[in-house]
Parts: C-alpha cells; sequence; structure tokens
C-alpha cells in the first residue's frame, strides 16, 4: 500500500483511518497534529510531529496526503494544511470508503473524503477537499465547490448548487435545483426551499437566514 500522511487528529481522523484500512490502497505514514499531541495515537496511528514536520515526510519519499481535520462550518483550518501541503509538493487522493456509490459519470476533483453509504449520482461535480459525510446524498446534476461539507444523512435533490466552503448540517433536504451560497451554513435538519445567500447562517423548517456569517 502507498503511505499516506494525515493533518489533523481528531474525530475526522477516525473516519478517514477506518476507511483507508478497508480501502486498503493507502496505509497511514503519521498523524501531524499540534505539538502537545505528540506521542498519543487516533485508533491505532501515532501522532508523529506537527505542520513544520511536512518537508521531513515529503524527503523520505511520502507524496501523499489527507487533510483530516474536520470542518463544521469554518473550513479555514483545512484550507491553511492545503496550502502547506500543496508547496511540500504533496499529492491529495480522494479517500472513498468501499460502501459509498459514486457513479462513474460523476467527476470528482482532489482531496475528497466520501463516507459509508454516501451516494453521487451521475453528472455530479465535486470539487477539491470536500467532505461528503456519512450517508449524505448527492442526486444527479449537483455542483459541490471547493472544501464544502455536506455532513452526515443530508440530502441535496438533483441540480442543486453548493458553493465554495459552505456547510450543509446533518440532516439537511435541499430541494432540487437550488443554489446554497458560498461560506453559508445550513443548520442540522433544516429544510431549504429557496436559494440561500453567500456568508449566512440559516436553519428551520423552512430554512430561513438567522444572521450574516
Amino acid at each position: 500500500m502507498k503511505p499516506i500522511l494525515l493533518l489533523g487528529g481528531g474525530g475526522h481522523a477516525k473516519c478517514v483511518i477506518n476507511a483507508l484500512r478497508l480501502s486498503g490502497v493507502y496505509a497511514p505514514a503519521g498523524i501531524l497534529d499540534v505539538k502537545a499531541r505528540v506521542g498519543q495515537k487516533v485508533l491505532d496511528v501515532p501522532i508523529t510531529g506537527c505542520d513544520s514536520d511536512l518537508t521531513a515526510y515529503f524527503d523520505r519519499g511520502v507524496r501523499f496526503c489527507c487533510i483530516t481535520l474536520g470542518s463544521t462550518g469554518d473550513p479555514s483550518g483545512r484550507i491553511k494544511l492545503r496550502t502547506l501541503a500543496q508547496k511540500a509538493g504533496f499529492q491529495f487522493p480522494n479517500i472513498i470508503h468501499p460502501s459509498a456509490v459514486v457513479s462513474e459519470y460523476a467527476a470528482l476533483g482532489c482531496g475528497n473524503y466520501i463516507g459509508p453509504m454516501a451516494v453521487v449520482n451521475p453528472g455530479a461535480l465535486i470539487g477539491d477537499h470536500c467532505i461528503l459525510n456519512t450517508g449524505s446524498i448527492i442526486e444527479h446534476d449537483c455542483n459541490i465547490g471547493d472544501f464544502a461539507h455536506i455532513a452526515p444523512g443530508a440530502a441535496l435533490s438533483g441540480g442543486v448548487q453548493v458553493g465554495n466552503r459552505a456547510h450543509i448540517g446533518t440532516g439537511c433536504a435541499v430541494m432540487q435545483y437550488l443554489k446554497i451560497g458560498a461560506d453559508s451554513v445550513v443548520g442540522a435538519g433544516s429544510i431549504v426551499v429557496r436559494d440561500i445567500p453567500a456568508r449566512v447562517i440559516c436553519c428551520g423548517n423552512p430554512a430561513k437566514k438567522i444572521k450574516n456569517k
């Protein structure tokens, strides 16, 4: 298996490690996190260093990297890690749980995580470094922007557009052909029946703006 470096040692890292073990393509080479956590383990994978060790891993021949820092509405930490790893020369493969269903007619960017039982249907376009979490449904012809997070059990009907860095909360339902603006957050359990502008927080049934982000 190909060694892959993980960036971030929280709960999302556990999900990624599980997917890696089951898929059998990449093997964790270690986790980078804050200095105070060096020596700890996430599941059976040790935290071996911090961000400043990226170049050392690359020099040792590790070429693949996965951002395993999670996101609940603010992906700035993930974006920072992507920039650091990209400058060091790493590549970002897609990590897809074996139980996920991804159509051969969907298009994926790089660095995405697609969790257990997630569905990505024909014509969907997935950007870079997205999280399509457990049981999420991305229907036909959806367009998901970079660093977006579709949380567990969220369902996007056909043709939905989700802007860069947007967060669709757990159990949300988004009606067909709607647009969710960049950097917006849709709260858990919301039902979206009209377009959501950029940089707002909304929730409810139907989803309504609560405040600007």
